[in-house]
């Protein structure tokens, strides 16, 4: 898989998976870690779209060639990259949201539950069909499904392997906002722009990392941090 990176005039950029016609993964480490550190700290940025070429977001990995590496010495490994990857992105100091057309399964699902927010098209699927192939979810999906959608969903989706469609993924939790194919795309950006567009750059990463700290730092810590935050914040730094 390539990926492309877009800086955006207006602050919201896009990372666009691209593999067509369904985007599959070839290896678990799908971008360089470095490029997407470098991305997301641009200093004019201040939301990311993630977003698959074409008409699907993401079918996952490659069952033939997963299959093939899983033979491989050293694929633990490469799988723990990729998931350090999705974590970085998941603690991204701005905003991403996953937007979501046609296919979005497996590994695909995995890197849309990573994200903050998912605009999805009316007519997209999503599921982990591992369990079809004899495998389960193994990109973090359990771990990031049960914080979005209640165990009972979790349950069914990560064992039954079925497919659904955008309005049930809203009402289980996995999707924020459903809309027609030709207005996802304007839709995302316009409710972006409204999040984000007015503030400054400092202050968007600055809230951002006050919530990374809530859960990686002592109360303590966290609030002495938030302090000087809100200072440089203030002060225009």
């Amino acid at each position: 898989m390539k990926v492309r990176f877009s800086p955006g005039a207006d602050g919201i950029g896009t990372l666009v998976l691209s593999n067509p016609p369904r985007n599959t993964l070839d290896k678990p480490l799908f971008a360089e870690r470095a490029q997407v550190e470098q991305f997301l700290g641009h200093p004019g940025q201040k939301a990311l779209i993630i977003q698959g070429e074409g008409r699907h977001f993401s079918h996952g990995a490659d069952p033939e060639k997963l299959r093939e590496q899983l033979r491989a010495p050293g694929f633990q490994r490469e799988m723990d990259r990729g998931k350090e990857l999705l974590a970085l992105l998941a603690d991204a100091p701005i905003p991403v949201l996953a937007l979501v057309r046609g296919g979005c399964l497996g590994a695909g699902l995995e890197i849309a539950l990573c994200c903050h927010f998912r605009f999805a098209a009316s007519s997209s699927l999503f599921g982990f069909p591992e369990v079809g192939l004899g495998l389960i979810p193994g990109f973090g999906g359990p771990l990031l499904l049960d914080g979005v959608a209640t165990r009972r969903a979790a349950v069914d989706l990560l064992l039954s392997g079925r497919m659904i469609g955008a309005a049930e993924a809203r009402e289980i939790g996995i999707v924020d906002r459903v809309c027609p194919a030709a207005a996802l795309e304007r839709t995302a950006r316009g409710y972006l722009d409204d999040l984000v567009g007015k503030r400054t750059v400092s202050q968007v990463r600055a809230v951002m990392e006050s919530l990374r700290n809530a859960t990686r730092l002592t109360l303590a810590e966290a609030l002495r941090r938030e302090t000087e935050l809100f200072m440089g914040v203030a002060r225009g730094e």
